[in-house]
């Protein structure tokens, strides 16, 4: 497996670890809900943020070439033909 599979995997993880956490931490009464609330919100939280860039790295967002850099002898719109 590549690295961006491996961190998804481990985001996707860490985003199902925090929702028990927060479901029981939501339903139970008392200072106990404090102690699991918080911890499940980070835990997603930090999830889904690296879940989100592993995709985006996995897709390679942001390196796809323009018509330019893919054929160097073709002239700029603003250089005429």
């Amino acid at each position: 497996m590549t690295q961006w599979k491996i961190t998804f995997v481990i985001g996707i993880i860490l985003f199902i670890m925090g929702l028990p956490l927060l479901i029981v931490g939501y339903v139970s009464a008392g200072e106990d809900a404090i102690a699991m609330i918080f911890p499940g919100w980070i835990l997603i939280g930090v999830g889904a943020f690296v879940a989100i860039v592993a995709a985006a790295i996995g897709m390679e967002f942001g390196k796809t070439a323009t018509t330019s850099e893919q054929d160097p002898v073709s002239k700029n719109w603003w250089e005429g033909r």
